[in-house]
C-alpha cells in the first residue's frame, strides 16, 4: 500500500470511529461498573478515532526505489475455509444444546486446530481461556442471559 493510500485509509477510519462514537453515545454509554448498550460500541469507536489519528500522525512510510519482487502468494486454503465454515454452522446448531461454553470452547478447538493449526496444548489452552473470559464479560459481568447446556454452564 502507497503512503497517501494509508493516510486515506486512516482518514476514511477516523470518520468511521467518529461516526460510530457519535452514534453509540446516542445509545446510554453508562460506567464502568453498569455499561449500558452503548458501552461497548463507543469505547470501540474511540479506540479506532485514536489509532486512525496516530496513523496519520505518523511519518508516510518511504518505499525503497528497488522494491524487492512480491512473493508468491500461497494457493487458496479451501479446506480450511470450509472447516471454518462448517465450525460456525455447527455452532449455530449446538449452541442451546450444549450451552455457551461448552459450544464456544469447541468451536474455538476447531478454529485454532484445524483452521489456523497450532499445537494441541496452545490450542486448549487458548479456547478454555477465550471461552471462560468471554463468559465471564457478557453471562457474569454484563448480565446477558446466555443458553446454558445439560451441565448448567
Amino acid at each position: 500500500m502507497t503512503p497517501t493510500r494509508e493516510r486515506v485509509a486512516a482518514a476514511v477510519l477516523l470518520l468511521f470511529g467518529l461516526a460510530g462514537a457519535v452514534e453509540a453515545a446516542r445509545l446510554t454509554v453508562g460506567e464502568l461498573r453498569h455499561p449500558g448498550p452503548g458501552f461497548f460500541p463507543f469505547w470501540l469507536a474511540v479506540a479506532l478515532s485514536l489509532v486512525s489519528l496516530v496513523l496519520l500522525a505518523l511519518p508516510p512510510r518511504r518505499i525503497p526505489a528497488t522494491a524487492p519482487a512480491p512473493a508468491t502468494p500461497e494457493p487458496p486454503h479451501r479446506a480450511r475455509a470450509a472447516a471454518t465454515l462448517l465450525a460456525g454452522v455447527a455452532y449455530a446448531f449446538a449452541l442451546e444444546p450444549l450451552g455457551f461454553l461448552a459450544t464456544t470452547f469447541l468451536f474455538l478447538a476447531v478454529l485454532f486446530g484445524a483452521a489456523q493449526p497450532q499445537r494441541w496444548v496452545v490450542s486448549v489452552a487458548l479456547s478454555v481461556t477465550t471461552a471462560v473470559l468471554t463468559y465471564v464479560v457478557f453471562k457474569i459481568w454484563l448480565a446477558v442471559q446466555l443458553p446454558s447446556g445439560p451441565w448448567g454452564f
